[in-house]
């Protein structure tokens, strides 16, 4: 089973692409894993973010950045979103349902990831299953950390495997 993990620009502090890459990597013994990376639209501080919510723009922003993610899932994915208000799952659950997807057939994972102004309503309509990490509010970049670590956790559980930092 391949795993996707989709969301709009880079991720930009080092110490956070560190801990993604290492993570992946290990998750990588398990399944296929790619990143797609779609344009950010959104600005996440500064003048041009106050403007973008002063002016509306904010939900342009995030509805466009939406359009690109949707075009951007891969053909025949489950797609999940990540959303506070989703389905909570323990570290289990989620094993449990990679473990039930994989013996269901599916072929590809899509995990989902907002930027600075969230998923937009298109994206969470076409989802799925819209999974939250916590109750908790995040940034976008630091979700994609949780996200991979978690998806390691579960491989490393489905495996039987004891957990390794």
């Amino acid at each position: 089973m391949r795993i996707t993990l989709l969301w709009p620009g880079k991720t930009r502090q080092a110490w956070l692409q560190d801990g993604i890459s290492t993570y992946l990597r290990k998750l990588g013994y398990y399944y296929q894993v790619r990143i797609v990376e779609t344009r950010a639209k959104g600005g996440t501080r500064g003048r041009r973010a106050r403007a973008a919510s002063k002016s509306g723009n904010m939900k342009a922003a995030m509805e466009e950045e939406g359009r690109l993610l949707l075009k951007s899932v891969p053909k025949g994915a489950m797609l999940v979103a990540l959303d506070v208000k989703g389905r909570a799952l323990s570290s289990e659950g989620l094993a449990q349902f990679l473990r039930r997807q994989a013996d269901a057939g599916t072929r590809e994972i899509c995990f989902a990831i907002g930027g600075a102004y969230g998923l937009s309503g298109q994206v969470l309509d076409a989802a799925h299953l819209r999974l939250s990490l916590s109750t908790m509010t995040f940034t976008h970049d630091m979700a994609r950390l949780i996200l991979a670590e978690q998806l390691y956790r579960a491989a490393t559980i489905n495996a039987g495997e004891p957990y390794h930092h």
